[in-house]
């Protein structure tokens, strides 16, 4: 058997960053902790220490990419232990990466920042565009769009001067998901297109799986449903392939939206509900969100308006206490239409005008064109209500102007929501 050494702690590392690269996030964590295990049968030097704890962060950095936030532990070492400002630094940042998918988002963006100032210091380029990454998954989480697409192209520009395919890939999806939030649909499917080059270059079937997914929910709210399900579907082959777990539960909510809406309903409400229990088991605060909100749409879909409030104060307090503007506005919006639906004209007012007061702040256009739309219909006053539509038929139009492409003009324009706003306009 060859002894172990340096160089064989040094190449498992190399290797450990490679998988990372291509997806093999199993493979990495496994390398690592090998090489760590076998590091304290080699005699002391700065030497082995420094690979201590590079391997540490490269285990950590796998470990969150499969959403195990026990990372931290590997992350406090480094940040407490190493003498290297460049280690200490991407410890902070994978800290904040963790606290980030824990919902502990005050926090997060303290050590976002952090390491930013501490990058900026020590002209560490490839953390600083790692703590704006983190910025900008942050703020889009919480709806902050403008910020999360502002933090995302500086980020971008910063990749020129140091490129790095790996980190343009994560910039970029975050970009079209900020995009997307932000209702420019265009300039969404043209960041993940670039996102999904990047990793396909990469041979990473993991971070493909992600970008697929959230290509596929674009088309969900466009309403081509059978496109956006041929997405998910591929995408969930790939996230099984590569046990993408993290990815795999986000993919099976939107398979369950997708069913939902094509009105298999049975198969839309099995999915749902173990998209949310997995999501719960992960401690994944934004899955869990995302999922409340599905769940609670489908039993509002499907006319129990008493379950839908059940979630959707439950969607409430747990937006809260993250400090998630945008899902607490969605709270509220599903509020808002179940109160409608069971006949709560003045509780239905009473939500939606706190929904708006959250969703101004973000903004969204998707989701204001919808609130000004329920409060329309929830509003006694007919130019009350008129005002409203109007409203909503002034930010569809908005999405319209920034869609280049013609037939996606042509099926946002054609979903019936949409078509019910526009016709209420025309016919005053």
């Amino acid at each position: 058997m060859v002894p172990f050494s340096l160089s064989a702690a040094q190449r498992s590392l190399e290797l450990a960053q490679e998988a990372i690269y291509a997806g093999r996030y199993a493979q990495a964590i496994q390398l690592s902790t090998d090489a760590l295990d076998l590091l304290d049968s080699l005699p002391p030097s700065p030497e082995r220490e420094a690979l201590r704890y590079s391997l540490l962060l490269e285990r950590g950095r796998a470990r969150v990419l499969t959403g195990d936030y026990e990372a931290l532990s590997d992350f406090q070492r480094v940040r407490e232990e190493s003498p290297d400002p460049a280690q200490r630094t991407e410890a902070l940042v994978g800290l904040a990466d963790c606290h980030n998918g824990l919902g502990e988002y005050g926090l997060a963006e303290e050590e976002y920042r952090l390491a930013e100032q501490e990058a900026v210091v020590g002209n560490q380029d490839l953390n600083l565009i790692r703590a704006w990454t983190g910025l900008g998954n942050l703020y889009w989480k919480q709806g902050h769009v403008e910020d999360a697409i502002r933090i995302l192209r500086q980020a971008r520009l910063r990749l020129q001067r140091t490129p790095d395919v790996y980190e343009l890939g994560r910039v970029m999806i975050n970009l079209g998901i900020a995009h997307d939030f932000a209702g420019q649909l265009d300039q969404a499917i043209e960041a993940y297109e670039e996102a999904l080059k990047c990793f396909r270059a990469l041979g990473n079937d993991h971070r493909a799986a992600a970008v697929l997914n959230n290509v596929g929910e674009l088309f969900q709210e466009l309403r081509d449903l059978e496109r956006a399900l041929s997405y998910h579907e591929e995408a969930a082959k790939l996230a099984d392939q590569v046990g993408a777990n993290r990815i795999a539960v986000d993919v099976t909510r939107n398979i369950g939206v997708d069913l939902l809406l094509l009105g298999r309903y049975s198969e839309a409400m099995m999915c749902l509900h173990q998209a949310l229990a997995r999501a719960r088991e992960m401690r994944d605060k934004d899955l869990v969100l995302q999922a409340l909100f599905s769940l609670g749409d489908a039993y509002l879909r499907q006319g129990e308006a008493q379950r839908a409030l059940a979630i959707a104060s439950e969607l409430a307090a747990e937006a809260a206490a993250v400090g998630s503007e945008l899902h607490q506005a969605r709270a509220k919006w599903l509020q808002g239409r179940a109160h409608l639906a069971q006949g709560e004209r003045a509780l239905a007012q009473q939500v939606l005008q706190e929904a708006l007061g959250n969703a101004h702040a973000l903004p969204s256009r998707w989701l204001l064109w919808q609130l000004h739309a329920t409060l329309g219909r929830a509003t006694d006053d007919p130019q009350l209500a008129q005002v409203h539509f109007q409203i909503a038929a002034d930010f569809i139009q908005q999405i319209c102007d920034a869609l280049t492409d013609p037939n996606l003009r042509a099926l946002f324009i054609s979903q019936p929501e949409v078509r019910a706003v526009l016709q209420r306009i025309n016919e005053t």
